[in-house]
């Protein structure tokens, strides 16, 4: 291959990466929607890993919702005054509202999976 070709294709599958979480856990998220009404979906998978694993937001509302893969898994901030989401089992949903009043990283586990971890980073 022609090394201007090779760096055409180099460069078209580094810009494929984008935001969008990996089907293992990992990647990176963000919520949408203003500052006082965000939203935004993470997922448990049943190789017990979030997806994405890092979400961003903004200081202000954000309301996270766990979808799960099947086995069931939760959702609880390190930081205390932050609401957990329960257990979610099967194929169900569940979610919190949460009030970011500064910028930060919040990280978050599942108490069922050690070692599944996630976490909100924040800006202002």
């Amino acid at each position: 291959m022609r090394p201007l070709a090779l760096l055409a294709v180099l460069t078209l599958a580094a810009a494929c990466g984008g935001s969008h979480a990996p089907k293992d856990g990992g990647g990176v998220g963000t919520a949408t929607g203003p500052a006082e009404a965000q939203v935004f979906t993470i997922h448990g998978n049943d190789r017990q890993q979030f997806e994405p694993q890092t979400v961003q937001a903004k200081v202000g509302k954000l309301t996270l919702t766990l979808r799960n893969g099947g086995v069931p898994h939760n959702l609880t901030f390190r930081t205390a005054g932050l609401p957990a989401i329960g257990t979610v089992s099967g194929a169900a949903t569940k979610s919190a509202t949460l009030t970011f009043t500064a910028p930060g990283t919040y990280a978050f586990t599942c108490t069922i999976h050690p070692g599944m971890d996630g976490k909100v980073v924040v800006s202002g």
